[in-house]
């Protein structure tokens, strides 16, 4: 009982720590959604406009004082797929707005005194501090890609062998310079560049169902055709195991920085809870928001944990990443949410989860409850714990599009 208080209590030191923007501060990334389709004899065509809106300002309509993070960028983008071999796809190519973000720190320093009474006799007793906990880096899942069941071509392979795990690869093999992937299922529908150089990658899903997955490749000019194509029924084992194996969004792997870190910070530490707030706390007040990347991103950007750890900068995509990659690594179920804050606000955060309390966030801690939402960049950057603490608790404030 009291290791776990006095690791509330260093917890709650770090949450203090201010590192990112100050709440004067302003910054947008903006991106919209909208999608018609339009069916035409053999003819499927997809219009998808994407335009995101990523804003921290001192007085939106309910973030009062919320220190911000910025990045402007606009993606247009259209795919026409026919059953004939000249699938199209026109893409326009992305403009972004530099915005400006003030960022402060706070260095927060806490003072024990003790004063033992005076007596006739004065004993000075050894105290013998306790060894630090062994550091001992976990079993990290590695996601497969058997074959076993897979649609493949000289083009690329869509790998759904682990379907029911909860995750699929593919790898584009192919001579163009570009690559998509779309995955389907139901009403969802989520799009990802692929490496064009033959790499494979792993991708979560979203739900039990029937998938629809296709891979794309550029043609000529802006143009895209269809590589490869796979149909399959899938029912997900555990709605939390898909998020705890790396994937394109959370990179990492037993030899990565931010696997041995996190393993350091966890430490003798058996209680799940205690190790996101941990994590969470070493997140928030180790990474500085980073204007210039803000500025200059472009669509297509891919976080990558061990970069932001070794920099201690980021945008909101680094801050959710490297948190996730860090919980994963300590077997806590952890989901990169992509999606808005308030109506207008694109944004990033993450959602963890434990058996004892379900999806939860570490500011549980700052309070007497918990929330489903961990936001380490809000947080980071405003000097008001307890007022961002109340934000980040509302779930009307936080509406999530993609999970990762």
């Amino acid at each position: 009982m009291r290791r776990g208080l006095l690791c509330m209590v260093l917890s709650l030191c770090i949450f203090m720590l201010s590192s990112c923007s100050s709440d004067t501060s302003t910054a947008s990334v903006s991106e919209s959604t909208s999608l018609s389709v339009t069916s035409v004899s053999e003819t499927e065509s997809f219009t998808q406009t994407t335009e995101k809106t990523e804003t921290a300002s001192e007085t939106p309509t309910k973030m009062t004082e919320i220190a911000s993070e910025t990045s402007e960028q606009s993606v247009s983008e259209t795919i026409s797929e026919t059953t004939a071999t000249e699938t199209s796809v026109t893409e326009t190519t992305p403009s972004e707005t530099v915005a400006s973000v003030t960022e402060s720190e706070t260095t927060v320093q806490t003072t024990v005194e003790t004063t033992v009474p005076a007596t006739e006799q004065t004993t000075t007793e050894k105290v013998t501090e306790k060894p630090k906990a062994e550091v001992i880096i976990p079993e990290i899942k590695t996601p497969l890609a058997s074959g076993s069941k897979a649609e493949t071509n000289d083009k690329g392979e869509i790998d759904f062998s682990c379907a029911n795990e909860g995750y699929i690869s593919a790898v584009y093999t192919g001579k163009s310079t570009r690559a998509k992937l779309r995955v389907k299922c139901g009403d969802l529908q989520y799009d990802h560049d692929l490496v064009a150089d033959g790499t494979r990658e792993f991708f979560p899903l979203m739900e039990s169902g029937s998938y629809s997955v296709k891979i794309y490749e550029l043609v000529v000019g802006k143009s895209y055709g269809e590589a490869v194509s796979a149909e399959f029924e899938v029912k997900i084992k555990s709605s939390t195991g898909m998020y705890l194996y790396p994937n394109k969004y959370v990179n990492f792997d037993s030899k990565s920085n931010c696997v041995r870190k996190a393993a350091e910070l966890c430490a003798g530490i058996d209680n799940d809870v205690e190790k996101i707030a941990e994590i969470f706390g070493y997140v928030a007040g180790n990474t500085v928001y980073d204007k210039e990347l803000a500025a200059t991103v472009k669509s297509g950007y891919i976080p990558d944990p061990d970069k932001t750890l070794k920099s201690g900068t980021g945008i909101c995509f680094d801050y959710s990443s490297l948190m996730a990659a860090m919980c994963r690594s300590q077997g806590i179920p952890t989901r990169l949410v992509i999606g808005y804050a308030e109506s207008d606000i694109y944004h990033a955060w993450n959602e963890v989860y434990t058996s004892e309390t379900g999806w939860i966030t570490p500011e549980l801690f700052l309070k007497k409850k918990g929330y489903n939402i961990a936001d380490a960049t809000f947080y980071a950057g405003n000097p008001d714990k307890e007022k961002i603490a109340d934000y980040i608790e509302d779930d009307s404030n936080y509406s999530a599009m993609y999970r990762y």
